[in-house]
């Protein structure tokens, strides 16, 4: 095999066979439905995802009685904060809130945590901050709270009722706040699990909305759909499941961001060269990260301003200011990236660790996460980067697939000041002095994990096609597939027996070419960081590719994008 391990889903061919001929479908589109858990009865839906599929918001406890307690704020002239978070996920969550509360005759306003004063989440210091600009009765948070006991208390003993909306898991205990929305609260509500903070905040949205129509006589010219671009900013951006609900909210919101109405969306996309309709793989590798540099590098607000402005002078202003940003942001990402590479050459035992952890003194706490992430991609382990000032050390960690990074965090909870996250990423805060039996111990737990077995990364397959199978017919469906993203991966098949011909490089890192199989079919292909003296020798190969449209100068052609490859078995 070659760099990764090979795994192809365990389906019965009776079962492609079925799905074939109940969707009058070709082989590798049944194969991609059946690796899904897709069906004949949910195929229609999923290419058609439709709004009406999403579910009463009052199916969530404390839906209903937010929503009535923000129109009381709102009738009684109450001011209401919103205290949102510093990535993309939480700026378009309070994005989407604010907008909705003002257009309803809300005075409210947002808080948005500074990464380097404030730190993450809902916390006391944030919330003395915010209270001490205006005399708050109510207060919203999006994307974070679920862990924040003793700002909430504070909250009440100050007077102010908190309403926690929030996505990430839930601990042992609570907030006693005014109500506490998270779905995960609940096993009878696994499908809204998948839900981001800005999923939780639509929710939210049509609640107040569906509220005030039944007991304030709001009318019917509020569209809350055309809130749904920011919904899919943040859903996609928070790499969330593209399953259920969230699929839904996406491909509708998609169609709303490809209209550009929002002055800031307009101008994000000009300086980010997007011209076409946005995929979600725009949002991924061009908007995500603009929007997402404020918060790691500069002001969280500088985004919400360019989602929120109506004036196309300040949006383009604001656009500007996330490139420059971003430019930055990745400026000292590759520079913290040199001082790990030297530090893992010096200390780090590739062959004989399960993890990967590094320190430096003062790197930057808006980019050590992506260092982390690269980490854990090139070499598959859970990987920790701290930013050491003085006596405390602020960390992120990314793991890998079957490493739940929380579950190894919790063995070492000990030596920590806090910790949380998600199940593959995961922020912390230790004191200085503990760095070094903390390494100990996390290495430790890893491996206990791991049998301390190096697990080789896998490619999930859809299946095993041949490429005569991959016709002008299966190719006009692709986009249908769409939004491709976590758990919603792009068709991926094996094709075995090709013969590669006019193979050359493409940029520095990469190359391309054609295949042709034994009946003389042709199709080009290219392999991304793949340089021509990596290919195999031999004359035949087999792959593993994803099948797409190249655009290329307004033209679209089939092509397949190789991810591994081998000599033909």
């Amino acid at each position: 095999m070659g760099k990764y391990i090979w795994k192809l889903a365990d389906i019965p061919e009776k079962e492609i066979q079925e799905l074939m001929k109940s969707l009058s479908c070709s082989r590798p589109l049944a194969l991609f439905f059946a690796a899904r858990g897709i069906n004949h009865s949910s195929a229609e839906q999923f290419f058609k995802p439709p709004l009406q599929g999403l579910g009463d918001p009052y199916i969530i406890p404390g839906m209903e009685e937010s929503a009535k307690r923000l129109w009381d704020a709102v009738m009684s002239r109450e001011k209401i904060l919103i205290h949102g978070d510093y990535d993309t996920d939480g700026v378009t969550a309070a994005a989407l809130l604010h907008w909705v509360l003002s257009e309803n005759g809300a005075d409210v306003s947002c808080f948005l945590p500074d990464r380097i004063e404030d730190g993450y989440g809902f916390t006391v210091e944030s919330l003395k901050k915010a209270l001490a600009e205006n005399n708050y009765k109510l207060i919203v948070t999006v994307d974070c709270g679920m862990s924040s006991i003793d700002t909430v208390a504070f909250a009440q003993s100050k007077g102010v009722d908190v309403i926690v909306t929030d996505h990430h898991e839930p601990k042992a205990a609570i907030p006693k706040a005014f109500s506490v929305i998270n779905p995960k609260l609940y096993s009878s509500l696994l499908d809204l699990h998948v839900l981001a903070g800005v999923g939780i905040s639509f929710k939210l949205c049509h609640a107040f909305i569906k509220y005030g129509r039944e007991n304030h006589s709001l009318n019917d010219t509020f569209d809350l759909n055309d809130g749904l671009d920011l919904v899919a900013l943040g859903t996609v951006a928070d790499i969330v499941p593209l399953t259920g609900e969230n699929r839904i909210l996406v491909c509708n919101g998609l169609k709303v961001l490809s209209r550009q109405v929002r002055p800031g969306i307009r101008a994000l996309c000009e300086i980010a060269g997007i011209n076409a309709e946005i995929k979600a793989s725009d949002i991924t590798f061009c908007l995500a990260p603009r929007l997402n540099a404020a918060g790691r590098l500069g002001n969280a607000k500088v985004a919400f301003d360019l989602l929120r402005t109506g004036n196309i002078i300040e949006a383009y202003r604001y656009a500007e200011q996330l490139e420059g940003f971003n430019h930055k942001r990745q400026a000292k990402e590759e520079e913290i990236i040199s001082a790990v590479s030297a530090q893992i050459k010096e200390k780090v035992d590739l062959a004989g660790n399960f993890s990967i952890i590094v320190a430096g003194s003062d790197w930057h706490q808006g980019v050590i996460g992506i260092v982390a992430s690269r980490l854990a991609k090139e070499h598959h382990r859970p990987s920790l980067v701290f930013s050491i000032n003085g006596d405390l050390a602020l960390g992120s960690g990314r793991s890998v697939d079957n490493i739940n990074i929380l579950d190894v965090l919790l063995e070492c909870s000990d030596l920590l000041e806090r910790y949380g996250g998600h199940p593959m990423a995961a922020g912390m805060c230790i004191k200085t002095d503990r760095l070094k039996e903390f390494n100990v111990r996390f290495e430790a737990a890893v491996q206990k994990i791991t049998n301390k077995t190096h697990a080789a990364p896998q490619l999930s397959i859809d299946g095993e096609v041949e490429m005569r199978e991959l016709n002008g017919e299966f190719f006009s469906l692709l986009e249908k597939l769409e939004p491709f993203g976590h758990c919603n991966s792009q068709p991926l098949f094996r094709i075995n027996g090709l013969q590669p011909f006019k193979i050359q490089s493409a940029a520095a890192n990469h190359c391309r070419g054609y295949l042709k199989d034994s009946r003389e079919n042709i199709i080009p292909f290219i392999a991304f960081n793949r340089k021509m003296n990596s290919l195999p020798l031999e004359p035949l190969w087999d792959i593993v590719a994803s099948p797409q449209m190249n655009k290329f100068r307004g033209e679209s052609n089939p092509q397949l994008q190789i991810l591994d490859l081998c000599q033909s078995e």
